[in-house]
């Protein structure tokens, strides 16, 4: 087994959490256990690591990858972040820091297990799902969705200025879209040239999805509240963002807090990655790492 996602703003992420080696500390997106495992090295057996995530393949990975050092003081756990509350009252004492390293990892769009996450995949199911107990998948929304509907997802969600009419084309041929190929060439035939770089044109429509289909930002927003609500007094949250709409929700609450007086930004600027960080890690290069310290 190999790792395939690298973690964005290590180094910066580990410095942000202070950590203490007997502190309580909770990574609410396990991926490939990159930071947690950063995390996990800093403790003293007296420490403890919980490492959240509701996609299956992520912990059947790290459990395989990290079973020579993993000991009872690191905890992983199956769920949504938005339920950390639940998690972490299970242990008689508070965490001293959380952190959230949001959207999609590199391991699902590389090793999707027939979910369709990544638009270049163009064979895979429309499912985009991370924890496959979920209800819904992608295509179900393409078919359940009236065509306003779908282009108000299209244009939230994925921020699309041509969103009303990938939403008419999708509803009129609904029946041959079950791919991802068939969803991409949809997309392409209908942006106009003019407005295709040389990014795929469908990424918003695949964003967009995925949000919905997972309720990312209703459970970043409710993840977010109840960690600040169970994290210790000088506590930190630290989460790193990669889109504008989840970024925009950190941005609002964090100076929520400090607005009430409840925390304080440890950094004034957002953290992003340096230049070489960005040309090894290309993926890295919209990352933003944002921290709040709770002062009561």
């Amino acid at each position: 087994m190999k790792k395939i996602h690298v973690p964005v703003l290590l180094q910066e992420t580990i410095d942000s959490l202070n950590i203490n080696p007997e502190g309580f500390y909770i990574d609410c997106t396990l991926g490939d256990g990159g930071h947690s495992f950063e995390i996990f090295k800093k403790l003293s057996p007296n420490g403890l690591l919980i490492s959240i995530d509701q996609d299956q393949h992520a912990i059947d990975f790290v459990k395989e990858y990290y079973k020579d050092e993993i000991k009872e003081n690191w905890v992983i756990e199956k769920s949504n972040f938005a339920k950390i509350s639940e998690i972490a009252s299970k242990h008689a004492r508070k965490p001293d820091g959380i952190i959230m390293d949001l959207g999609i990892s590199s391991r699902q769009l590389e090793e999707s297990y027939d979910r369709g996450f990544s638009y270049l995949e163009e064979n895979e199911p429309l499912d985009m799902r991370m924890d496959e107990e979920l209800g819904v998948k992608a295509k179900d929304l393409l078919v359940v969705l009236p065509e306003k509907e779908l282009t108000k997802l299209f244009t939230i969600y994925g921020e699309e200025k041509f969103a009303r009419k990938i939403a008419s084309e999708i509803k009129k041929r609904i029946t041959h879209i079950n791919t991802v190929g068939d969803l991409t060439r949809l997309v392409y035939r209908v942006v106009p040239a003019a407005h295709q770089s040389s990014k795929n044109p469908s990424r918003r429509v695949f964003q967009a999805l995925r949000i919905a289909v997972n309720d990312e930002l209703n459970s970043l927003k409710q993840g977010l509240d109840n960690s600040f609500e169970i994290l210790n007094i000088n506590g930190r949250i630290s989460v790193i963002t990669f889109h504008s709409l989840e970024d925009r929700i950190v941005k609002d609450y964090f100076n929520n807090l400090v607005d009430s007086g409840k925390g304080v930004l440890l950094y004034e600027n957002v953290i992003a990655p340096t230049d070489n960080e960005i040309r090894e890690n290309p993926r890295s290069a919209s990352a933003k790492l944002r921290t709040i310290v709770k002062i009561k």
